[in-house]
């Protein structure tokens, strides 16, 4: 318990925010992002179609959960905006068929921006929380736009690989987060055991290393471990289908990490 002393002299009480939903929704969370990583690796090695169903997936997942997990207005709209956002990025990269892989992704992320304007025209609310509506619904085309660039890895010389080691990383990281350890010491202790996992798969890239691994599975780690921490403490955390959204969100927001590291390390 945490608190400040008022005015009055009296100490207002603050209960301390818990790391991650409480109860067996915890549970439930760290198996959907288990699945969906799973799903995105097996999709990897399946081709082109299946990884593109497999982030799609994760695409639907995500609009559908965000709005009510970041309690943002006109939740309808949100949802049908961050779809059609995932899905331009997601295709924007699976139909480009030479390099850069990438060339298409900032256009979509741009339409994104213009279709949430509409959408912000015409709603019939009076438009409360206008600002709140805008800047919450544009970090999920974000996190969106993020989880597009693993498509482009396939082809890149991580190849399916890469998608795996990214996906296995996180979703590893995420279970730790289960560990009956304190949550002081726990983020610290998921970094860790992620890139151990890292440099043991970097070895399966093509002309890979431990490093390379290692150093992919820990910063994306970390960036999902930092969402995941950020969003895990909002009230609809813990109920359906704002839980939905937490599952997807930090895996998603560190398909670009992977992207950026293992371009940089193996070319």
């Amino acid at each position: 318990m945490t608190g400040t002393d008022d005015a009055t002299g009296e100490r207002d009480i603050v209960p301390s925010l818990p790391a991650t939903p409480t109860g067996a929704i915890r549970y439930w969370t760290a198996g959907m992002s288990t699945v969906l990583a799973g799903l995105l690796a097996l999709g990897a090695y399946a081709g082109s179609v299946g990884l593109v169903v497999a982030a799609l997936v994760t695409v639907g997942l995500l609009a559908w959960g965000w709005p009510a997990l970041v309690d943002l207005p006109s939740p309808r709209g949100t949802t049908t905006v961050l779809a059609l956002a995932g899905t331009a990025a997601v295709l924007s990269v699976a139909l480009a068929d030479a390099e850069p892989r990438l060339e298409w992704l900032a256009l979509a992320l741009a339409g994104a921006v213009v279709a949430e304007f509409v959408h912000q025209l015409l709603r019939r609310d009076g438009r409360p929380r206008l600002v709140e509506s805008v800047s919450g619904t544009i970090a999920g085309v974000v996190v969106l736009g993020s989880v597009s660039a693993v498509l482009a890895l396939v082809d890149a010389p991580a190849g399916a690989a890469g998608v795996l080691t990214w996906a296995v990383c996180v979703a590893v990281a995420l279970l730790v987060l289960l560990a009956p350890v304190s949550s002081r010491l726990i983020m610290g202790l998921a970094m860790v055991v992620a890139a151990a996992v890292g440099a043991l798969l970097g070895t399966a890239l093509d002309d890979g290393t431990a490093l390379a691994g290692a150093v992919c599975g820990g910063l994306c780690a970390a960036v999902a471990l930092v969402l995941h921490r950020l969003l895990s403490v909002l009230p609809a955390a813990g109920r359906a289908p704002g839980w939905l959204a937490l599952s997807a969100a930090p895996l998603a927001s560190s398909g670009m990490v992977a992207y950026v590291v293992l371009r940089l390390a193996l070319g």
